[in-house]
């Protein structure tokens, strides 16, 4: 069953659009993750779910029924959902199971609401610290009575508003792996605000990327890394970056291209004229002559066991391109770069501003 279907929802703040004709459907049991730079709308949009903003314009329908629209607002305790926070709102004043046991107070007779919130705590692996204050937690075990709270009245759906944005990031690990076991046990349909892309990649089955109010793409994180609709959205996904190309030929899913004095054949759609090279940093190889491209060296750091490299490429636009080398290169030199593989789009796609060096790293 369809869990979310949202039709042209819009919200502005002052006379300033925030949110524009967001179109948005869901099954049941995804676990979608809004993905954007600050100020792109994802957090509005969520509000608007949940139920903590009227909508402007649109109708939003949750599990087949209708919460908002023209003259319809459902409030939010009566949508069949649940919510973490990130700063998780708990109860100073309550023990961990007092915590739980709150969000079941309308619900559930005394000894079900007990034997429901062990059961909560056993679930999220805090039953030994049931009597336990939130001041006596870590931010990792406030995390986890958070979500346990807001799973114990079996929601159809859970909202996370950025949950993980307080923790170091080895508790950000240990909560994104507690997110997808919780999912699959739970079968509840998840949506996490995040600006983190690697947050998304890693629990998502879904993927939105939100850019000035709408929604740039949305699809599973392989299609958005492989097959990006935007300049934003390549570079927004997966560190990649993006360089002007003339298409010169498209036939059936492959286009051939002009990149400087080069001509590549790739995978795309775009109609012949100009076009966008989508990039990560796996697709670039170091040229043993000239390459497909020359490049000057920028910056370098080891990584995960290599040496991720940022160039600059010779007259093929801009942006910074990062591949990863087996031994360093000092910053200065230049070199021949290889392209072994990217995707193609349209030169109608707005063109992504440059992003700082930093943003590539």
């Amino acid at each position: 069953m369809t869990q979310i279907r949202a039709l042209g929802l819009g919200k502005s703040f002052g006379g300033n659009p925030v949110l524009s004709g967001i179109d948005l459907t869901l099954p049941g049991g995804a676990f979608l993750a809004l993905l954007g730079p600050s100020g792109c709308g994802k957090t509005t949009l969520l509000r608007l779910i949940a139920g903590f903003e009227l909508a402007d314009t649109g109708t939003l329908h949750l599990g087949g029924r209708a919460v908002a629209g023209p003259g319809l607002h459902v409030p939010p305790e009566q949508r069949g959902l649940g919510m973490v926070f990130q700063s998780y709102a708990l109860w100073p004043n309550m023990t961990v199971a007092g915590n739980v046991e709150f969000a079941l107070q309308t619900r559930l007779p005394a000894s079900a609401r007990r034997a429901r919130t062990a059961e909560m705590l056993q679930a999220v692996g805090l039953a030994h610290l049931a009597d336990r204050r939130p001041h006596e937690l870590s931010g990792g075990q406030r995390q986890r009575v958070a979500l346990a709270r807001a799973l114990a009245p079996s929601p159809q759906l859970l909202l996370l508003d950025e949950p993980l944005a307080n923790l170091d990031a080895h508790l950000r690990h240990r909560m994104l792996a507690e997110f997808r076991r919780l999912h699959a046990a739970t079968g509840t349909t998840f949506i996490l605000v995040t600006h983190d892309q690697d947050e998304a990649m890693a629990v998502a089955s879904h993927i939105a990327v939100m850019d000035g109010g709408r929604i740039a793409q949305m699809g599973s994180p392989e299609t958005l890394y492989r097959r990006p609709a935007t300049p934003m959205v390549a570079r927004f996904i997966g560190h990649g970056a993006t360089l002007p190309v003339e298409v010169l030929a498209h036939q059936s899913d492959r286009c051939r291209i002009r990149l400087g004095h080069a001509q590549l054949e790739l995978p795309g759609s775009a109609a012949p004229g100009p076009g966008w090279l989508c990039l990560h940093r796996e697709d670039l190889r170091l040229a043993h002559g000239a390459g497909h491209l020359r490049a000057e060296i920028l910056s370098r750091s080891f990584q995960n066991g290599a040496w991720l490299t940022h160039v600059l490429p010779r007259d093929a636009g801009l942006d910074v391109l990062s591949l990863c080398l087996p031994e360093p290169l000092a910053p200065g030199a230049e070199i021949g770069i290889d392209i072994a593989q990217g995707w193609i789009i349209g030169g109608n796609a707005a063109a992504p501003a440059r992003l700082p060096e930093a943003a590539h790293a």
